[in-house]
């Protein structure tokens, strides 16, 4: 008996604790297969699909150590280059199983990885095994099959339908375990509220053409319901090789609604620049203050002994003296040691008192009693 979409060699399905999103990821050995060499990888983020290669043998090993190499080197975030260098590690250990006697000789796989978070998919591919993205009911295909006949349908030497039924639909011109240098493509796009993904091998595009694909995704509003009915109908339309597919929604907004939390840098920046200035705000209160309360004595440039409020000196060619009074005392009528006094600019709690010592100065000098003082 042919096996049905029931008998499924691995799926998964629902929301993972680090998924954002419901998925289902199912595959299934087909109706003339007798081993499904297909293997698949749901662990959101990362999602994979990787077809071991028809006609080659030991194709379900390759495809196993592919998917097992990329989970082990996927990066932590939605990024195409580091999870392109995650999908050559899957050819690279493919080679080097080959060269140990793992498998056979010239085994080789597909594959589509897919990393999605945070509103941004990211995709590293190689074969021909396909990414879709179903937006508004339009299907896109996001990846480009690496194929004889996918070449020939760029060029234009074939049509569509003719591609579909063409001999050499099968051969791979891109795989892992061919080439050590092997060149994977990579794609990343911004994914939306309401945006519907899909991985698959080509034993669903094989059968079941875009229109159909779209048509199912359209009608099934569950992923799990959505991927079990692609397989059935791969396998209704004759089943003639594994098939996988992996659906996935998008329910919540992109990046510009909801961005990626930002960094708090900025508010630390504004506490800090509040905190300097009211230091600074506090510090200049309590200077002004300060001076405003102090008094200093000094000679004008015409000797002539003057009282001051203020101190004396500047900050950043700002004046600390706010006032300056000339008395009628000529320096060069007190004695020299008050004349030395003088020159040190001595300052004092109040005008009051600097005015007391000036009268002192002219007491022991044996001088006239202070006149009037006359406004600088």
């Amino acid at each position: 008996m042919a096996p049905s979409s029931s008998n499924l060699h691995l799926s998964a399905t629902g929301r993972r604790q680090r998924s954002r999103y419901p998925f289902s990821a199912q595959t299934n050995v087909g109706r003339q297969r007798a081993l499904n060499e297909d293997s698949i990888l749901a662990l959101p983020p990362l999602f994979a699909v990787a077809d071991g290669l028809g006609g080659h043998e030991a194709g379900e090993v390759a495809s196993a150590l592919a998917i097992d190499t990329l989970r082990n080197h996927a990066p932590r975030a939605a990024d195409a280059p580091a999870l392109v260098r995650a999908v050559q590690a899957a050819n690279n250990a493919i080679l080097q199983a080959s060269d140990a006697g793992i498998g056979r000789e010239g085994m080789g796989s597909t594959m589509t990885a897919l990393m999605v978070e945070h509103g941004k998919a990211a995709i590293a591919q190689v074969g021909d095994s396909r990414a879709y993205l179903l937006r508004g009911r339009q299907l896109t295909q996001l990846t480009e099959d690496h194929s004889v006949v996918a070449a020939m349908l760029r060029s234009g030497h074939i049509t569509a339908e003719e591609a579909r039924v063409h001999p050499q639909r099968s051969v791979i011109t891109r795989a892992l375990g061919s080439d050590p240098n092997l060149i994977v493509d990579q794609f990343e796009i911004t994914v939306l509220r309401g945006d519907r993904l899909l991985l698959c091998s080509d034993g669903l595009t094989s059968m079941v053409d875009d229109a159909h694909i779209a048509a199912i995704l359209n009608s099934k509003l569950d992923p799990h319901q959505a991927a079990l009915a692609l397989i059935d109908a791969a396998n209704n339309a004759g089943g003639a090789d594994n098939v996988s597919a992996i659906v996935i929604d998008i329910d919540e907004d992109g990046p510009t609604a909801h961005p990626r939390k930002r960094s708090k840098l900025w508010l630390w920046v504004l506490l800090w620049v509040l905190l300097i200035a009211a230091i600074l705000g506090a510090v200049t209160y309590g200077v002004s203050r300060y001076t405003h309360s102090i008094a200093y004595l000094d000679v004008s440039d015409g000797g002539m002994v003057t009282i001051n409020q203020g101190v004396p000196g500047h900050v950043m060619e700002f004046s600390l003296t706010y006032d300056s009074t000339v008395t009628t005392v000529t320096a060069g009528d007190l004695n020299p040691t008050d004349q030395s006094t003088l020159r040190q600019r001595p300052t004092f709690n109040s005008q009051a008192e600097a005015r007391n010592e000036l009268d002192d100065m002219v007491q022991r000098s044996n001088s006239p009693a202070l006149q009037q003082e006359q406004p600088q």
